[in-house]
């Protein structure tokens, strides 16, 4: 049993190829859990072979902690599994009928969504467009000229999640805590900037990027003379686009900004649409609409694929993109159940977990991103998802999707020293008092390690814990490389 006053419960098992320094990781690890800005930090740790699941080294493995971001390896190898590498998100462009002679649409433009969060304001690289101007291009192409309808955003087989009861209450104002519907824009997000009037008194000037965001906001920020200390406070209603700012911005100070969670993606979606067909020269007569119960209407004008879910997932766990990942989850549940849905995609998640032997006992998982610190998992079963994912068909796609120690991504600073430049290939997890790593490691002899470290409740900080994980993580492989 492990004690937190001691290591007594390491389990080493060193492969019989290094037999002659098997002594020393003990020790090593030992020195590193016992050190003093540690004390009191809850772990869970285990590395074994990929292949043979041979374990390397065990520290309370079965140990239930916060994964916090590791949360994104459970939602990506599901997706890889249900979904494939190369599934595409396909988003269709339908009307009653095609432009008359004078390139008129009568009645309205659908946009049928199947879940792809990929629309964005910037490009995507290697991309000379975006995706909403691409439809725009394409249907000015067509010849449409003008909409006399309303342009409808289909979501029909999608739930609207907003505020996951989850997540803590501070979060939900935060831009990192996207709402997920059937279609996503822009990271589900719009930066407000909030600058000083022209005079003193006057209400600060507030200013959207993207303009047509939809959001209601109530401005009670004055303008106050040079030299005051300018200050914000905001609060962001769960489920609706309003926006309540308050405080100075004194004469002449640089404005502030907020990254505005959007309540009403697929709203914020047509509209970015509709922007994109009058910038092209296509009039929309009506208004941006929702329906979650319509069906495509019968003329296909064009269809609109989003990158390979490989490459979405690689965004996912090299950037820890939390809207991604929820968005990931939530097609899952669609596609498995027939429903978009958080629930729908945890139960997916579950189904893949116990269709490779993984515990219910050793996981339990409340989103698809790691916000919740209702997730709670063990290092014995990320191991065996790992060890698992090494096997596929899709093992390479998977593993690319990790970032490369020293190379990109959210350890490009870490783990670049000693020979170990490129060799890892992990997933982090941070939130407050929680750190993770957990990925493979690439040795001389072509064999894979799986390994998972799982820190909880330290009060040194955030760089110790990882600086630590490091050193673990070194420690094993100078002992079987």
């Amino acid at each position: 049993m492990f004690s937190p006053h001691g290591l007594f419960g390491i389990v080493l098992v060193l492969l019989s190829i290094v037999p002659a320094i098997a002594a020393d990781v003990p020790r090593g690890v030992d020195s590193l859990l016992r050190q003093d800005p540690l004390i009191g930090t809850s772990w869970s740790i285990l590395f074994a072979d990929a292949t043979s699941g041979q374990t390397i080294l065990d520290v309370d493995s079965d140990r239930l902690l916060t994964p916090a971001s590791l949360t994104k390896l459970w939602t990506t190898s599901t997706a890889f599994s249900y979904l494939g590498a190369d599934f595409k998100f396909e988003t269709r462009v339908t009307a009653a009928s095609r432009p008359d002679s004078k390139g008129t649409i009568s009645g309205d433009l659908q946009i049928h969504c199947d879940g792809d969060p990929m629309f964005e304001l910037k490009l995507r690289r290697g991309h000379r467009r975006t995706a909403q101007d691409e439809i725009a291009e394409e249907l000015y192409g067509q010849g449409i000229r003008e909409i006399t309808g309303n342009l409808t955003v289909d979501v029909s087989g999608y739930k609207r999640t907003c505020g996951n009861g989850v997540w803590e209450m501070g979060d939900l104002r935060e831009g990192f805590a996207p709402a997920v519907d059937g279609v996503g824009f822009n990271s589900n997000v719009c930066n407000v900037e909030i600058a000083p009037g022209a005079h003193e008194g006057d209400s600060a000037v507030v200013t959207f990027d993207p303009s047509y965001a939809p959001i209601t906001v109530e401005n009670l920020v004055l303008t106050a003379s040079r030299g005051n200390d300018s200050w914000i406070e905001y609060s962001v209603t769960p489920c609706r686009d309003e926006l309540e700012i308050s405080g100075l911005m004194a004469q002449g100070d640089s404005p502030q900004y907020i990254w505005f969670p959007i309540q009403e993606p697929a709203v914020y979606f047509g509209l970015a649409i509709k922007e994109a067909l009058s910038r092209h020269g296509i009039r929309v007569a009506g208004d941006v609409s929702v329906s979650r119960s319509e069906s495509p209407l019968p003329a296909t004008l064009y269809v609109h694929e989003s990158p390979p879910l490989a490459e979405i997932a690689a965004i996912v766990n090299k950037d820890s993109d939390n809207y991604l990942a929820e968005y990931l989850l939530s097609k899952v549940g669609q596609k498995m159940y027939g429903h978009g849905s958080t629930e729908s995609g945890l139960r997916a998640v579950q189904r893949f977990a116990r269709e490779r032997g993984i515990q219910r006992s050793q996981f339990s998982l409340e989103d698809g991103c790691g916000l919740s610190r209702q997730n709670i998992v063990s290092a014995h079963a990320i191991v065996r998802l790992l060890s698992y994912m090494s096997t596929t068909e899709n093992a390479d796609a998977f593993e690319a999707t990790l970032s490369q120690s020293g190379v990109d991504g959210t350890i490009s600073n870490r783990l670049s020293t000693e020979g170990m430049l490129g060799r890892v290939r992990a997933k982090t997890g941070t939130m407050t008092n929680v750190s993770g790593l957990a990925g493979y490691i690439g040795l001389d002899d072509g064999r894979k390690i799986a390994f998972a470290i799982l820190s909880n409740n330290f009060r040194c900080s955030r760089n110790y814990v990882r600086n630590t994980q490091d050193n673990i993580v070194r420690e094993v492989y100078r002992a079987i490389n």
